[in-house]
């Protein structure tokens, strides 16, 4: 197979917050969403339980509620406490993108994965980066100035073409 795009990117604790700070902003409303979404439709359950009379029910949901609201405000804290404590926030690595026509390869001095395009979740391009996810919370972050085979433009009508609809475009607002 032959090398259609090369990209090194050194993934730093700048780096991280960025990515970080991208994840929360475009994807805080959808979650801030379901969670006020889940919680209305539980009070008018608990509503109409009123109205019917069953207390056990009642207070079985408001457990639930309550349990509810805490996971979902409290589960986000302690996984930005776990990021900042995990050694992959501080130290920087070095990955380097091979890019083939049916897969890819992200390679670091120790180890290295394959991925089949069909296997990316979605895919962002903002100013600076790609950021290649791989489920809902994992992405692979490629630095749009750090390509040594191919450019960032073609690369990106690459991805295009190999994932219409999972590519999203972001510019920043002015």
């Amino acid at each position: 197979m032959d090398l259609l795009f090369k990209n090194i990117t050194t993934y730093s604790k700048k780096v991280y917050d960025q990515f970080s700070a991208f994840h929360r902003k475009h994807f805080s409303l959808r979650y801030h969403a379901y969670t006020f979404l889940t919680a209305v439709f539980i009070l008018i359950f608990i509503g109409t339980l009123i109205q019917s009379l069953h207390y056990t029910l009642i207070i079985l949901l408001s457990i639930f509620l309550v349990i509810f609201l805490l996971w979902r405000f409290f589960r986000p804290i302690e996984e930005a406490r776990k990021y900042h404590q995990d050694d992959k926030s501080v130290k920087e690595t070095t990955y380097t993108f091979s890019f083939y026509e049916k897969y890819f390869k992200v390679s670091n001095k120790k180890e290295y994965s394959i991925f089949k395009y069909r296997d990316i979740y979605k895919i962002y391009e903002t100013k600076q980066f790609f950021y290649l996810y791989t489920d809902r919370v994992h992405a692979l972050l490629i630095d749009k100035s750090n390509f040594k085979k191919g450019t960032s433009l073609e690369f990106k009508q690459f991805l295009i073409k190999k994932c219409p609809f999972k590519y999203k475009h972001f510019k920043k607002k002015k």
